[in-house]
């Protein structure tokens, strides 16, 4: 047998037994898959040690443009020199950022044109580049597209086909613009709300998290890379960024194993089975071990146990942190020694292409084996032949005439009025009448950078000059439905400062209802680090000023995270959590307000009442051990999962088909939901599991279902789930699933405090 053709054989083996493993779809390789792995396999025998080392670098794009990196620029001009030593001579594996400035996508399509085209005519193998961007919550790096809520106002809808829908619309927007790899979804359990990232989570649950991610997924990818509309997703950050020790982002978490595989891994895991083609390394460390250097992590669980043949990307610049902040290697040639052979295929270095030398040196003096370079290749290799980049580098825009369309438009205010959470409605003072007069204040008001958040047209998203003058304010969108001669507007305060609060009360004295709209800056990453959980004082002493008057008030909150509003909670009469729910955000907002929509969202976080007293719902029982030695130290202001609506529902008749299940039998069960009030609406059933004894301490209960129903007036829906085995499992002593006899509980129902209960038994041997 010819060497070449072992090659070939070699090679697709190994990709057949990494898909064998339990976490895959399909243990045999179709025959598409069979001829990629032969494109592959021809390509990479063809290629020289360092356009290998080429293939394993992304850079940003400022690096072949003129000026210096971080220039603001008006247009995209590529610097001639520098494009042909990374574009032609080394022909870049990967890049991503952006221009500088907001590119449409006619610009986009001029710009990864120009590079594409180079990198197929002029390079040596002629292989396309793979272009990565941080579109995530809508194509938000392209000019005119549609901005949806973040993921953790996506979460709060408690519906996974809007997921779905929101990610599909992105992958079509993106791609318009020639973006084909998208590095979203996040799939990190959010910990801490300190933690500013929350908001680009799906929130605390690894159930909820899961099923999110995986609707993500299905939406970008539609098991289809190849076609035109659908991008590749690259999960993000592989592993418990959400878990900082100080709650700041970056900063290192202290994570048991058995807690690592219970809560952390699984979104990862599921969403890889459902086919993720990326997973971005996380940017802090566990146990301090960095993960971008964590071999276990990297290699053992997520190459190894999940069966991961995708492609393991770095994040920006964290090669070089575990040298700067890390302190874990000496030098860049002993950090990538370290990252590369911890299992990274593509070295997130934006701005120089040292590290390629580097990687060559390293193998030729025998400090990384050929293996493993070949293996980190063969993934990037994989992924452009399987969003067929060979053959359709670039889209023109003229084909994608939905983009930024009414159509678009229409699905993601759907979104954002799903995800809006009524969290108190004191005498049922909400709806508003659109008869009465009232006074708009507050610091997230009149803001679309408010309403949008971070990583929007700009990195922090606060930049004024993109932002899209068709969309509405909260101010603007209640203008609209009331009239502007109803509506008194009063700044109030910025973010941290008074600015005129005794104006504010002066005008009113003058109307029936206040509405006081108060948030957080917008920001990501460091930038929104905060060191005080508190809403900021001047936000709450402006509901206290205009408490004294004993008006009506309703308090919008515009921000990422739960911040404490312990003391303003009880003078106000109305709460409507709105996140960050993007462009359409005001105008479902203020629907909200007026009965327009009847609010649906659930909280997919826990809100804390006080700062140093913040527990995730799934705790142990001596979590909640009270100063009196009882168990009533678990008081949020809101728990996980609730949520109000104008409509009022009842649950009854809790069945269940069996009080013992054993083995591989299903536990049925069902529910009866009906609406006892005269207004259609939508209700989230939940399910959760309380294991009542366990050889490890168990969680007080775990979300293990839900659904999300409409209803009329009257109407009555019976609502089923099924659970087997494999819901009643937890993390052993050995760190590994196990299940155990005995007494299980189940709470079914729409809000925390009015669920329903049944017990049951698992027995693995039954006479």
């Amino acid at each position: 047998m010819k060497p070449f053709f072992s090659i070939i054989i070699i090679s697709i083996l190994i990709w057949s037994c990494t898909t064998s493993n339990k976490s895959n779809i399909s243990m045999k390789p179709n025959i598409e898959e069979i001829q990629t792995e032969k494109k592959v396999t021809t390509l990479l025998a063809k290629m020289t040690l360092r356009e290998k080392a080429g293939q394993m670098l992304n850079i940003g794009l400022p690096t072949v443009l003129t000026g210096d990196y971080w220039d603001e620029r008006e247009k995209a001009v590529f610097d001639a020199e520098r494009f042909k030593k990374y574009i032609i001579d080394l022909n870049v594996g990967s890049i991503h950022n952006t221009p500088g400035y907001l590119a449409d996508n006619k610009e986009w399509y001029r710009i990864v044109k120009t590079i594409q085209d180079s990198a197929i005519k002029k390079s040596r193998l002629g292989i396309p580049v793979l272009y990565g961007i941080d579109n995530i919550h809508g194509a938000n790096y392209v000019a005119g597209s549609v901005m949806f809520p973040h993921q953790i106002a996506m979460a709060a809808t408690w519906n996974p086909e809007l997921t779905e829908m929101s990610a599909k619309i992105t992958s079509y927007e993106s791609k318009s613009a020639s973006l084909p790899w998208n590095f979203n979804p996040n799939a990190d359990i959010a910990m801490s709300p300190l933690w500013g990232r929350i908001s680009e989570s799906f929130g605390e649950d690894p159930y909820l998290v899961s099923e999110m991610t995986n609707a993500y997924v299905r939406g970008s990818q539609q098991n289809e890379l190849g076609n035109k509309e659908n991008s590749a997703v690259c999960l993000k950050h592989f592993l418990g960024y959400g878990a900082g020790r100080n709650g700041k982002d970056r900063a290192n978490a202290i994570i048991p194993e058995n807690n690592l595989r219970e809560y952390f891994l699984p979104p990862f895991e599921k969403a890889i089975a459902e086919g993720a083609k990326g997973v971005m390394i996380s940017s802090n460390a566990v146990n301090g071990i960095p993960c971008h250097s964590n071999k276990y992590y990297i290699t053992d669980i997520l190459k190894g146990e999940l069966g991961f043949k995708g492609v393991v990307i770095s994040d920006f610049s964290d090669i070089q942190f575990l040298i700067e902040a890390h302190q874990t290697a000496k030098d860049m040639r002993e950090a990538t020694k370290l990252a590369v052979n911890a299992g990274l295929d593509l070295l997130m270095n934006p701005y120089d292409a040292k590290v390629v030398d580097i990687i060559v040196d390293l193998v030729e003096n025998n400090e990384i084996p050929m293996s493993r370079i070949d293996d980190a290749v063969t993934r990037v290799l994989r992924l452009k032949f399987e969003l067929n980049l060979f053959e359709t580098p670039y889209n023109n825009p003229s084909d994608f005439k939905d983009f930024g369309s009414e159509k678009h438009i229409a699905k993601n205010y759907k979104s954002a009025s799903e995800a809006i959470t009524l969290l108190k409605n004191e005498n049922e003072i909400l709806p508003l009448k659109k008869s009465k007069k009232v006074l708009v204040t507050g610091y997230s008001a009149n803001s679309i950078n408010v309403l949008n958040g971070a990583w929007s047209r700009t990195f922090l998203g606060q930049d004024t000059q993109y932002n899209d003058t068709t969309k509405l304010t909260i101010l603007d969108a209640i203008k609209k439905e009331v009239g502007a001669s109803n509506v008194q507007y009063v700044e109030g305060t910025n973010y941290l400062e008074d600015i005129n609060t005794s104006l504010v009360v002066s005008k009113a004295k003058n109307v029936d209802y206040i509405v006081v709209c108060v948030g957080e800056l917008p920001a990501t990453e460091k930038p929104s680090d905060i060191n005080e959980l508190d809403l900021p004082k001047a936000q709450q002493n402006l509901v206290k000023k205009l408490a004294a008057l004993n008006k009506p008030i309703i308090l919008v909150m515009v921000q990422g995270r739960p911040r404490i509003i312990r003391e303003i909670e009880p003078l106000v009469d109305g709460i409507i959590m709105g996140y960050y729910p993007g462009q359409e955000g005001g105008s479902a907002i203020s629907d909200v307000l007026f009965g327009n929509i009847n609010p649906s969202g659930k909280l997919p976080y826990t809100y804390p009442k006080f700062s140093g007293n913040y527990l995730t719902y799934y705790h142990k029982k001596t979590d909640i051990r009270d100063v009196n030695w009882g168990y009533n130290g678990f008081y949020p202001q809101f728990e996980f999962g609730y949520g109000l609506s104008y409509s009022k529902f009842e649950v009854s008749n809790l069945k269940i088909n069996k009080d013992t299940i054993s083995l591989s039998e299903e536990l049925n069960i069902s529910i009866d939901v009906k609406n006892t009030s005269s207004i259609k609406g939508k209700e989230v059933i939940q399910l959760y599991l309380s294991d009542l004894v366990a050889s490890v301490s168990p969680d007080s209960k775990k979300l293990v279902r839900f659904s999300k129903i409409e209803l009329n007036p009257s109407e009555v829906k019976t609502v089923t789930f099924k659970l087997n085995k494999k819901d009643l499992m937890f993390i052993g002593a050995d760190n590994k699933w196990i299940v155990e006899d005995g007494e299980f509980e189940m709470l079914v129902g729409g809000n925390p405090s009015k669920m329903l209960s049944e017990k049951f038994l698992y027995k693995k041997y039954v006479n």
